[in-house]
């Protein structure tokens, strides 16, 4: 399963490609909730055909900024070499900058600093060796060696940093005839290791790389994105819409949302509507369910949730007649 989108709290990178698919062909395609970009960006890697024109709409302006820049490549390594965050840039800059928010939060939330305090200067130790090749006693101390080979890429440097990492796991494995102190000294060891395995920033990094292979092709010239609130985007007719609203009873994006308003627009539009939530109001059908594990960054576990795929009449009437529903059939 491809990444899509940029790294996002929220997210449709996972259930897109069995979302995409029920999407009826039509001149536009309309993605009013865009967040992440994951779903525009599926969008127009594989269903570029059914559409002519693609709609990316995100109320906060600076995270539409953040993927038109990587959309335009200036997050890729060769250009672009990433200085290291800390906890006090992080709470200053949050607020206005996009990139510092989302790439730098812990579980993308937008809201809090990526790492704990106690590990901040090893992952700045080593964010510094691996981005700028520049090591200091602790990363000498962490990786065993005191530089990467030159002709390494950021990319290849942080594998590679990986891979010792987990190289040296492998080796604790084997120390079960140790005496118990030495086992204990090693364990602390191979604990600071293991705390250090996922370069979490520059994994993320990646995903805003990806972007830029939209820049090569033709379907980006039929992208448009805005910054608008949903019910100021004009849909034009012969258009399917898809809305990933904040989830009622949940932590959303926007300060305040009204879920009774949305969905009597909902209600109300002539083209056909899908939604992504959890629950909604009676009247309201369900075309599919998923179920879905969330994973809970940096905790190695995650939770289940159904997530439903919500149509308002026009799209029941249009899936009906594509016989889209004969093969999904509508939940009541």
């Amino acid at each position: 399963m491809g990444n899509y989108g940029i790294p996002y709290m929220g997210s449709k990178d996972s259930l897109i490609q069995k979302i995409g698919h029920l999407f009826p062909a039509a001149e536009n395609f309309y993605d009013l909730f865009g967040g992440g970009f994951s779903v525009s960006h599926f969008m127009l890697l594989h269903k570029s055909e059914k559409y002519n024109r693609f709609f990316y709409n995100e109320i906060k302006a600076d995270i539409v900024r953040l993927v038109s820049d990587a959309i335009a490549g200036k997050y890729n390594y060769d250009v672009f070499k990433p200085k290291w965050i800390s906890r006090e840039d992080f709470e200053r800059n949050k607020t206005n900058c996009a990139y510092t928010r989302c790439i730098w939060s812990f579980g993308n939330n937008q809201k809090s600093y990526l790492f704990s305090a106690e590990n901040e200067t090893n992952k700045k130790s080593l964010h510094n060796a691996v981005v700028f090749n520049e090591f200091d006693s602790l990363a000498e101390d962490l990786l065993k060696i005191t530089s990467f080979p030159g002709h390494l890429s950021i990319r290849g440097r942080r594998l590679m940093c990986r891979s010792i990492v987990c190289d040296r796991k492998g080796e604790l494995e084997q120390l079960e005839r140790l005496e118990r102190l030495e086992r204990l000294q090693q364990l602390q060891q191979l604990e600071r290791l293991e705390r250090l395995q996922q370069l979490q920033q520059l994994e993320r990094l990646e995903r805003l790389q990806q972007l830029e292979q939209l820049e090569q092709l033709e379907q980006l010239e039929r992208l448009e994105l805005s910054s608008k609130s949903y019910e100021s985007i004009t849909i034009l007719p012969r258009s399917v819409v898809y809305c990933d609203p904040p989830y009622k009873g949940t932590a959303g994006y926007i300060d305040s949302f009204d879920h009774d308003i949305f969905w009597d627009w909902v209600r109300n539009q002539s083209e056909p509507v899908f939604v992504s939530e959890y629950n909604a109001p009676k009247d309201i059908r369900v075309l599919a369910a998923f179920n879905h594990k969330k994973s809970l960054s940096g905790l190695g576990s995650s939770t289940g949730s159904v997530e439903k795929l919500y149509i308002n009449a026009a799209a029941e009437s249009i899936l009906a007649e594509s016989k889209i529903i004969a093969a999904q059939p509508v939940l009541r």
